[in-house]
């Protein structure tokens, strides 16, 4: 199929809906808006042009690509928003481009006040944002062992003057600094050789959870990851999540309350509607 043709007859009414969208002056797309004037709208613009201009790929496709759900897809194309950087790094991505100038540019649009002549207050741009999505992803960790394995890192000292980075307990990892210095602390092989892990910032004092399936068996069931600090596993700190359609998930924040305070991580999926426990939380 040319670029910039649609496809025609197939895809879901979700489709449809975002493709009515898209007309046919859509055929060329600028990752970064140099004009001053740019938008959340024209930013949903340039995605549609960019997912025309890759031979319009459906929803249920780029769900399977990106594991993002097309409610949230749709939301992307749609304009109503600004979508996280995980979904543009996703979109961008399965479309064929580079996502950095793109998350850049998402970048940008959060502080609709700066001028040229201030300093962006996060101190992360470039590489470092795109990094900052790869590390709440799961795609910085190689080599995958099949077998039961459990790698610890050792965590570094508590800071004399407290955490470096502030941030709060229900913070998205992605949303921050923290991903600037994150790793994985502990991980280890669970049932159906899915993978569930502890990632730590030190800078922050604060960690997530997170959980990969690796069987193929996502569409149609769920991923669900919960963090806790182990003295109170039910108790206000505790951040959980649970994600449809999808072949892993993470958690958001929890800043460790005292430097003795171990956080811990638990786990399960499903299949064909059947709950899978990843059996006893992993701890660090």
């Amino acid at each position: 199929m040319p670029a910039g043709a649609a496809s025609v007859g197939t895809g879901t009414s979700e489709d449809h809906a975002v493709g009515e969208q898209m007309t046919k002056s859509e055929t060329s797309v600028t990752p970064a808006n140099d004009r001053g004037d740019d938008s959340v709208e024209q930013f949903a613009a340039d995605l549609r042009r960019l997912r025309l201009q890759a031979d319009n790929p459906t929803l249920a496709r780029l769900q399977a690509e990106t594991g993002i759900s097309r409610t949230v897809l749709s939301e992307a194309f749609g304009g109503a928003k600004l979508p996280s950087a995980r979904t543009v790094d996703g979109i961008v991505g399965a479309c064929g481009e580079d996502p950095g100038p793109w998350l850049d540019r998402r970048e940008a649009l959060l502080r609709p006040t700066a001028t040229p002549d201030e300093t962006p207050t996060s101190g992360r741009t470039g590489i470092s944002v795109r990094g900052a999505v790869l590390l709440a992803t799961g795609t910085f960790v190689a080599g995958v062992a099949a077998s039961a394995i459990t790698t610890t890192l050792i965590l570094g000292n508590v800071p004399a003057d407290g955490p470096r980075i502030a941030v709060s307990t229900g913070d998205d990892p992605a949303a921050t600094a923290c991903v600037d210095d994150a790793a994985v602390a502990t991980g280890d092989t669970r049932a159906d050789n899915s993978l569930l892990e502890i990632v730590w910032s030190d800078n922050c004092q604060a960690g997530w959870g997170r959980i990969t399936r690796y069987d193929g068996l996502g569409q149609g069931n769920t991923v669900t990851i919960a963090i806790y600090p182990e003295t109170a596993p039910d108790g206000p700190d505790r951040q959980e999540a649970t994600e449809h359609d999808v072949q892993g998930a993470y958690t958001t924040l929890v800043v460790r309350p005292s430097p003795d305070t171990l956080l811990c991580a638990e786990g399960s999926f499903t299949v064909d509607g059947t709950r899978i426990d990843l059996g006893d939380p992993l701890c660090i």
